[in-house]
């Protein structure tokens, strides 16, 4: 399938055909608003609030696990989702999910314990996972390619009106109340999307199942039971390099958790039932490669979940609310500029977008660093700016490049995935940032209490240095996957002539 530009592509219908409101497509769109907006409102609210837990929960050498325990839970339920949507179609996983969102967010709000917290987060992470997998499965149902970018354009919007109510939300409800409210606050959200896709989605898959491939999946159970405990196995070791210090112990579980990520990749590419897309992470392949690309920039990204507004709480005193809006410029500029990203009047630009957003990402990290050497707010506050940028242009090019270079299940596969990589990255980032954080002293391996104005100052630049180091290797994948593209797209032209 054709990866070219809207601005390139023939038109294929009426105005009608392309509204993103129209009768047979306003369910799946509503959908997407609210799936997507509870997803980054939830992101937005916990990273708000992470300084007020740890105060009262203490935790601060183990912060990281507030969202990667969210994270590892979202790989396993996007993992699945992709498979379950083809047999029995989005109505009664997005029920399921909105249900489990709930029952986590009541214990997240409710935990005295950070540990209770971190099991309320991986329940909220499989709802959570569940329901942004879905969503992105339904955009190649629901729209056609020269459609795609005014999908992400929305979609960018709800991430800036999501950057606007939840750090206000947050800092109104900690100052009244107390953390606890952001995670409880869910529960309204949850019940109206579970009414919503309860009426609005159809019962049933659009196709039915491949019936060779059901009985062979029965009765290979054991393999799919197998490759969930390899990938549950895998997530939870890279995840747990933030808590293990000494050099041999490191060394072995990173291997063995690299060790069981191959073996679960292997095993799933000659199943019937896969929950990967065929080419995932195989380097040498457009999806393949971007795969690699998505991961590893979510990665690097992980830091500014677990320390930016902690960071400006107290290196600048700032409160809650004033805190999480300095963190949100992120989110407004990835808003602003995926609106630019969408209007590219040529493939040409936005290849060059693919290309610019992870430069203006590693810009982005190596000036959080200086702002902390200078001790300078207004630089810190640009920083998420030009961040912000950085993935707005890139992002939605990246991901609608990869789910329309593929067609009937794979696409299912390759949408789903998306996401969930996303978690991974973020997950495993986070006991990466948990770890570099010791190492270069700004978390004490066994200090519970909130990280110091003096452990900022002192150690807080090297660890966006350090990232912004990691995300140059996704910036040279880019130049790569650009190259492919180009090829790939002039290919198809030459053979539709």
């Amino acid at each position: 399938m054709s990866v070219s530009s809207p601005a390139q592509s023939p038109a294929t219908g009426n105005v009608a055909n392309s509204a993103l409101f129209s009768p047979d497509r306003i369910a799946g769109t509503i959908a997407l608003i609210l799936g997507v907006g509870s997803h980054a409102l939830n992101g937005f609210v916990t990273t708000a609030v992470l300084p007020d837990i740890i105060r009262e929960l203490g935790g601060q050498n183990r912060a990281f696990w507030v969202f990667s325990s969210f994270e590892m839970m979202a790989i396993l339920a996007g993992c699945l989702t992709g498979a379950t949507k083809v047999r029995l179609g989005a109505r009664l996983p997005f029920m399921v999910a909105t249900s489990l969102l709930a029952g986590g967010s009541v214990l997240a709000g409710l935990s005295t314990s950070l540990e209770g917290l971190i099991a309320g987060r991986a329940v909220q992470g499989f709802g959570e996972g569940m329901i942004v997998a879905l969503c992105y499965s339904l955009i190649p149902d629901l729209f056609p390619n020269n459609v795609a970018p005014r999908v992400f354009a929305m979609l960018a919007g709800v991430w800036a009106l999501a950057a606007g109510i939840g750090p206000l939300s947050a800092g109104l409800l900690t100052e009244l109340w107390s953390w606890r409210a952001a995670f409880l606050i869910n529960i309204p959200l949850t019940v109206l999307l579970f009414l919503l896709m309860n009426s609005a989605l159809p019962a049933r898959s659009r196709a039915e199942p491949d019936k060779k491939a059901v009985d062979t999946g029965r009765r290979g159970g054991d393999r799919m039971v197998l490759r969930f405990t390899l990938l549950t196995a895998s997530i939870l070791l890279l995840t747990m390099i933030g808590e293990v210090h000494q050099p041999l112990p490191l060394a072995a579980t990173i291997l063995t958790g690299l060790i069981a990520a191959a073996l679960l990749l292997k095993i799933d590419r000659v199943s019937v039932q896969r929950l990967f897309p065929l080419n995932a992470f195989k380097a040498r392949t457009v999806i393949g490669l971007g795969t690699w690309i998505v991961f590893l920039i979510s990665v690097s990204a992980a830091v500014r979940a677990v320390f930016i507004t902690t960071f400006g709480q107290v290196y600048w005193d700032l409160s809650v609310t004033q805190a999480s809006y300095v963190a949100a410029g992120l989110a407004f500029s990835w808003s602003f500029f995926a609106w630019v990203s969408s209007k590219a009047p040529s493939r040409r630009r936005e290849l060059n977008y693919l290309v610019l957003g992870p430069l203006l990402i590693v810009a982005g990290m190596v000036m959080t660093a200086a702002s902390i050497e200078m001790a300078s707010l207004p630089t810190f506050a640009l920083a998420a700016i030009v961040t912000g940028a950085g993935h707005g242009l890139s992002n939605q090019i990246l991901l609608r490049s990869l789910m329309y270079t593929t067609g009937n299940r794979e696409q299912d596969l390759v949408s789903s995935i998306l996401p969930t990589l996303s978690s991974a990255g973020i997950a495993i980032g986070g006991g990466l940032t948990g770890l570099i954080a010791v190492l270069t002293g700004l978390v004490s391996a066994g200090d519970t209490t909130l990280v110091s104005a003096e452990a900022v100052s002192r150690s807080g630049a090297a660890i966006f240095y350090i990232n912004a180091a990691l995300t140059i290797v996704p910036t040279c994948a880019m130049l790569v996957l650009r190259h492919r593209l180009i090829g790939l797209e002039a290919s198809e032209r030459a053979t539709s002539k």
